[in-house]
């Protein structure tokens, strides 16, 4: 594959056919321009909609680096979003709010988007909230389900890597919720360790405020932040990836959960002040 697809309009049945069923990427340009989202989302007005939350953010990369949250008020976080103070830490220490219950925490916002071509096409979906400073990075890693991502403010650049490509992708056994990771930072990656990597060809697009992203189930890609950054997601699984890969899966996660499935280190376990920390997955 030379290069993802970029479109202005896309309807359900193409969707389908040209992108879903045999996984390849699409951006649609503008596929979420029309959201009322787009109008009335804001840093503040989240903030100001649940002033009282607590929420749970990463500190650096936690997928290629160590795991590092903090649980900070909502009000707290998002005010040292929008004074910049974020973008001043280094960025190993920059703190991105990942994997928010946007709905959860605001169940009236949902009406705000329109996630119709990913439930067109799967049966069950999840939706998050991504919020963070420009530089919050999350590494190289593929989620064993279907994804589409919905840039609301600010801009992202997405890299995706095929899965023909995964033997330069160093896959490691590091247990995470998000699915499988890769070894490879490309900011300090090493020929040495990793030399495969030389031969991946690494596909880019930038997000702008209002893009549509579908990154297929088993595709690698890393997003970063070019700026603050407000975006949502929904997952979204069809019987078939259901069956093979979601159930699968839930069963590691709860042996996991319960100690008897363990790997090297993982995503999902932080020690602060003593107390075990959890990030709940989805």
């Amino acid at each position: 594959m030379t290069g993802i697809n970029r479109v202005r309009q896309l309807d359900a049945r193409t969707f389908r056919r040209r992108y879903f069923r045999p996984k390849r990427p699409v951006l649609v340009r503008g596929g979420a321009s029309g959201w009322p989202a787009m109008e009335s989302w804001s840093f503040a007005r989240l903030r100001d909609m649940a002033p009282e939350a607590e929420v749970l953010t990463e500190r650096g990369n936690v997928l290629q680096g160590e795991t590092d949250m903090a649980l900070r008020p909502l009000r707290r976080y998002i005010d040292a979003l929008i004074a910049g103070e974020l973008d001043n830490t280094p960025a190993d220490q920059r703190e991105y709010l990942s994997l928010l219950d946007v709905f959860g925490l605001l169940p009236q916002l949902r009406r705000d988007v329109d996630f119709s071509l990913i439930e067109s096409v799967t049966m069950r979906q999840q939706i998050f909230g991504w919020l963070g400073p420009g530089g919050t990075l999350t590494g190289y890693h593929i989620d064993w389900i279907d994804n589409t991502l919905a840039q609301i403010r600010g801009r992202k650049s997405v890299d995706l890597v095929a899965p023909e490509q995964s033997a330069g992708m160093y896959p490691t056994r590091r247990f995470s919720y998000r699915g499988t990771l890769s070894a490879i930072e490309p900011d300090e990656w090493d020929p040495v360790r990793h030399p495969r990597f030389t031969e991946v060809t690494p596909l880019r697009v930038e997000l702008e405020p209002g893009d549509l992203l579908y990154i297929p189930l088993g595709w690698w890609h890393r997003v970063r932040a070019l700026e603050p950054s407000l975006s949502v997601n929904a997952f979204g699984h069809d019987l078939r990836g259901l069956l093979r890969h979601q159930i699968p899966w839930l069963i590691r996660r709860q042996m996991h959960w319960a100690g008897l499935y363990r790997r090297a280190s993982c995503t999902c376990h932080h020690f602060e002040d003593g107390r075990r920390m959890e990030r709940t997955p989805y």
